[in-house]
């Protein structure tokens, strides 16, 4: 008999994976065959030194390697400037999606890229940059940008395709489409009131240290197992909304045919960053409202609250499923850092992963 805990009717007891006294870990990539990869997004005034890393025996290791971790601005071309979001893709591979930014407000399209990192070989295969500027007829990635998440449709094309968060605070926000076989990309819903933030006078989230006003756009995304749907959130709402992923990758939709195939939800009563999904379909939400994880099954229409008690976590950053049944969450702090605290830096190292036994598979593997 299988003893793991039925979320219905059982709170899940995580516990403390790893903890970091200086930097904040956002993605999780855990793969199949037990490795873990993490992120630490350099938006902090003195920099993660690692900015991708693989988690082995407790101790954070630089991936794919020391060299491409070093900060170094002058070399956007052979160093990480930001990875936020990571994912597994096809054949063994690990997708890290550089924002090539400093700060939400916007990057340097041209460093923005997302990486094809080979785990066999443990080397990056190349590079995917994004079209911007002159000679190309529309800017896929512009100045006020930020990439922030992503997921990866295996099933799709030759190699995969991707899908990606422009979370940006300045906007416009938007989903980014990329084919990981041709490296072509494309930007959609850009713009659109689906993807920013809840614009209402006097709007703010609500987190364990109090209301904070959030200008990040959509931030954390979902794929359904089949691929046909992808689902977000924008971080400064509490609203849900999906579409079908064929019109994200049809080739030449009007803005308007794209937006009419958004479907909006029915809002929740707490804020999400991040998102996943399992086998069945359910939706995983990191709740920063009451520093919990809840889960959405949409055939009923309804939450379920996973983790016992309150503001168990700060602010649960990421939420992704692993194998053998495990979930693996990031506690970031974000709530309490210095640009939604009149500039004062609130939070209290050390930044912590979490994992918890799951009756659920990965949405895909």
């Amino acid at each position: 008999m299988d003893a793991r805990p039925n979320a219905s009717n059982v709170s899940l007891h995580p516990e403390v994976v790893a903890e970091f006294a200086d930097h904040w870990p956002s993605g999780i990539a855990p793969a199949r065959d037990g490795r873990l990869f993490l992120s630490f997004p350099r938006l902090d005034p003195v920099k993660a030194p690692i900015n991708l890393g693989e988690l082995i025996d407790g101790k954070l290791v630089p991936f794919p390697d020391e060299l491409v971790n070093a900060i170094d601005p002058t070399d956007a071309e052979h160093r990480f400037v930001n990875v936020h979001g990571i994912a597994l893709g096809p054949r063994g591979r690990l997708l890290a999606l550089d924002s090539g930014a400093s700060s939400l407000d916007g990057c340097d399209p041209s460093a923005a890229k997302l990486y094809v990192i080979d785990l066999e070989r443990n080397a990056i295969t190349h590079g995917i940059g994004f079209p911007h500027g002159k000679g190309f007829p529309h800017d896929v990635v512009v100045s006020t940008s930020y990439l922030n998440d992503l997921v990866i449709d295996y099933a799709r094309g030759k190699a995969g395709y991707a899908y990606i968060s422009d979370s940006g605070a300045q906007g416009p926000n938007a989903i980014i489409v990329v084919d990981l076989d041709s490296g072509k990309s494309w930007r959609r819903l850009s713009g659109d009131k689906s993807v920013r933030t809840n614009a209402r006078p006097g709007f703010s989230i609500a987190t364990e240290s109090g209301p904070i006003t959030v200008t990040v756009g959509i931030d954390g995304i979902a794929l359904s197992p089949d691929g046909r749907t992808l689902w977000w959130t924008p971080l400064g709402s509490y609203d849900l909304y999906s579409i079908d992923t064929d019109i994200l990758t049809s080739p030449h939709p009007s803005p308007e045919e794209v937006a009419r195939h958004v479907v909006q939800h029915d809002a929740r009563d707490f804020a999400s960053d991040g998102l996943d999904t399992d086998r069945e379909g359910r939706v995983y939400f990191t709740d920063v409202t009451n520093g919990t994880l809840q889960r959405l099954i949409p055939a009923e229409n309804r939450y379920e609250k996973l983790l016992h008690g309150e503001h168990y976590f700060i602010w649960p950053d990421a939420v992704k499923l692993g194998p053998e049944r495990t979930v693996y969450v990031t506690d970031s702090q974000v709530n309490r850092m210095a640009n939604f605290n009149g500039g004062q830096d609130l939070r209290t190292p050390p930044y912590r992963l979490y994992r918890a036994a799951m009756d659920a598979d990965p949405a895909q593997y």
